[in-house]
């Protein structure tokens, strides 16, 4: 376990006692929208914006799942568990932006979040060799 190379991989990071505050490296966070702290064996890490954990963020970072656990605590299956259980709602989310784009419609700023968000993450699922199903491009004009 090494919290100190967790948070030196970050960026914005804030202490407030035993924890800490981090924009998010699972998907294009620009406030810290990440809590951060030690627990007895492990380094606990929620994204409260799209909901990643501790081994979404190990992934993004590129680091080691043993930069937050003592000991392991999951199967090889379960690496990717956030990017594969949002994949349906992000390439939905994907798929009605690409139409709306194409329409001309505007895209209001809680959308527009939203979509920057599922494109985060179908670009690490495409970093990672996972499934992709819309492989479609989105331009923002404006």
């Amino acid at each position: 376990m090494d919290i100190d190379l967790v948070l030196s991989k970050l960026n914005k990071v804030r202490r407030f006692g035993n924890r800490y505050s981090a924009c998010c490296p699972v998907h294009d966070d620009n406030s810290p929208s990440m809590s951060i702290r030690e627990a007895e064996d492990r380094i606990l890490i929620y994204c409260h914006a799209c909901g990643a954990n501790g081994l979404a963020v190990v992934q993004a970072l590129g680091i080691s799942v043993s930069a937050i656990f003592d000991k392991p605590v999951f199967k090889e299956h379960d690496q990717h568990k956030l990017l594969n259980d949002k994949r349906e709602l992000d390439e939905c989310i994907i798929a009605i932006a690409h139409e709306a784009i194409t329409r001309g419609e505007r895209i209001g700023h809680k959308d527009y979040r939203a979509i920057k968000e599922a494109l985060s993450r179908r670009e690490q699922r495409r970093k990672h060799g996972l499934p992709i199903k819309f492989d479609m491009e989105i331009e923002f004009s404006g």
